[in-house]
């Protein structure tokens, strides 16, 4: 297949660690690339189907990936494994606090009612490739003893758009209750806008208690009807959101990343998640160490054995070359048509 690469450099890209190429040891992950003149997209079939990168035509990738992909390529995958920061693109299933409720295969996890790590059959495993072409791939996941589901994910470049699908179908004898989560890991210097109506009925902070101060918004942004974290103090917190709109931006240095997604009503989605989340860790004293998570939920199911739900989410990219102000980003946000408040 001509977008199949086992390539250390082209994983190094992704990693924007040149170091990488330098290494002969290096164990190789196989990268798939999709792309057309507008975007480009890159993912592997282990670890979970994760997506490893995406940008403008031309410009560095968006996504943040761990060192962990070159340095762990191929993880033991089994109900005690823990969580490995490959970081990239990775679909979860939710809600979070029931990670570990519907199985048997840990039953310490269950008895703990753990919400922590993910499914390692979920994340870890390798996918199979049942389709690929220039700029579209499928991807199919073994059966997760632990959620029941087997995932299959659809990915397509049409035009200046990325589009996510993924369904997820009970392969269990008896009913289990999901929904599935949609993760991308940026670097946590990303600048975001989620418009918010109302701060105080659609934006619940939390914070972690690794962090000293207080999570808070972003004052000048929240002003303008959009949510982003004050920056500028070590940070570990997350944002649950109800969106006015069902979009959301982030900026980096040099291109704009936009994500689409339905606009669900509250109700569809599970108690203890949002429709977006936002997962911020951050540190001045150690700039680019930390991770910024972009999450969207679909709704909560309950899926008879053999039923099957989707969820989908669409991405751009595009060059941005205006001012790193609130002004600037907000004009670039509506010369692209995208509303604002």
């Amino acid at each position: 297949m001509k977008n199949s690469k086992r390539i250390p450099c082209l994983l190094a890209g992704l990693l924007t660690a040149a170091a990488a190429c330098a290494d002969p040891d290096t164990r190789e992950v196989e990268v798939h690339r999709l792309q057309n003149d507008k975007l480009s997209y890159s993912f592997t079939t282990g670890l979970g189907g994760r997506g490893l990168g995406f940008a403008a035509a031309g410009r560095d990738n968006l996504l943040k990936v761990g060192e962990a992909v070159r340095e762990q390529p191929a993880p033991e995958v089994s109900a005690d494994a823990g969580f490995i920061p490959y970081f990239g693109h990775i679909v979860w299933p939710g809600p979070q606090s029931n990670w570990w409720g519907q199985q048997t295969v840990n039953p310490e996890r269950r008895a703990a009612k753990a919400d922590w790590p993910p499914d390692p059959f979920t994340v870890l495993s390798k996918y199979s490739l049942a389709e690929l072409t220039d700029t579209s791939a499928k991807i199919v996941s073994p059966v997760s003893p632990v959620t029941g589901l087997q995932l299959t994910k659809e990915v397509r470049l049409d035009g200046d758009a990325l589009e996510h699908r993924v369904e997820a179908v009970n392969r269990r004898d008896e009913a289990v209750s999901w929904d599935i989560w949609f993760n991308t890991r940026v670097g946590p210097e990303t600048r975001v806008y989620v418009p918010v109506k109302d701060f105080d009925s659609d934006l619940r902070l939390s914070k972690f208690p690794e962090m000293a101060g207080e999570a808070k918004a972003d004052e000048e942004k929240r002003k303008r009807g959009f949510f982003d974290f004050t920056r500028g103090e070590q940070i570990k917190a997350k944002a649950y959101i109800e969106p006015a709109a069902g979009w959301f931006a982030a900026f980096t240095d040099d291109q704009l990343f936009v994500i689409e997604f339905p606009l669900l009503p509250r109700d569809a989605i599970h108690p203890d998640q949002s429709l977006v989340e936002l997962y911020l860790e951050a540190d001045p004293a150690q700039p680019g160490s930390g991770v910024l998570e972009l999450e969207v939920h679909g709704p909560y199911r309950t899926l008879a054995p053999g039923e099957s739900m989707s969820a989908t989410e669409k991405w751009h990219a595009v060059a941005y070359t205006g001012e790193d102000t609130v002004e600037g980003h907000l004009r670039a946000l509506r010369e692209l048509g995208l509303e604002t408040p």
